[in-house]
């Protein structure tokens, strides 16, 4: 019998919601804040960021207002409205979805053996050597956060979640540390 995969819902607009909640946003500032703040458990791309606030918009959780840029280019700033503060709000609420199981590391390693000469130190030492710069990353990040003069009332939480980061990269790290001390034995 299959075992039914639970696939994870798309949270972009919760996402963008969270983030228009601290104030107002253009798309392409949404995704400066994404990547400077959450980039390490969360992502979003430009293609994913405007269909979205367009449809936001559309549903009155979000408005907009356009401006001309110094440059002459019109751009859309956006605001939550009360219904869209309601939605994170009942969102916020909800349990979380079950995170996503994929990773083609692991699934290149679990079929190593049916290839031909493979050796999977070398990717093995990309990865490990990636785990260390997200933790160097991590370190900046975390000096930057508390360096703050005025502490915003979310700095706990991002704490708890940049820690979460630090661990699992501490974790992988361990991993592969392991792994190539036991490929080299062979």
């Amino acid at each position: 019998m299959e075992r039914a995969v639970a696939r994870t819902p798309n949270r972009t607009r919760q996402a963008l919601l969270g983030f228009l909640s601290w104030g107002p946003q253009t798309g392409y500032g949404l995704r400066k804040v994404i990547d400077g703040s959450v980039s390490n458990f969360w992502t979003e791309s430009y293609g994913r960021i405007y269909p979205m606030l367009k449809e936001l918009e559309e549903e009155g959780l979000a408005t907009s207002v356009e401006r001309q840029t110094p440059g002459g280019r019109p751009t859309k700033t956006y605001s939550i409205t009360e219904r869209g503060r309601a939605e994170l709000d009942a969102w916020l609420h909800d349990e979380p979805a079950p995170p996503a199981r994929r990773n083609e590391l692991l699934l290149k390693m679990f079929f190593t053996a049916q290839g031909e000469d493979i050796d999977p130190s070398d990717m093995i030492e990309h990865f490990r050597a990636e785990k260390l710069a997200d933790l160097e990353h991590y370190a900046e990040m975390r000096e930057e956060i508390e360096s703050t003069d005025t502490p915003p009332k979310d700095m706990k939480y991002w704490m708890m979640t940049l820690r979460y980061g630090e661990l699992e990269a501490e974790a992988h790290v361990k991993w592969a540390d392991e792994v190539l001390k036991e490929l080299a034995a062979d």
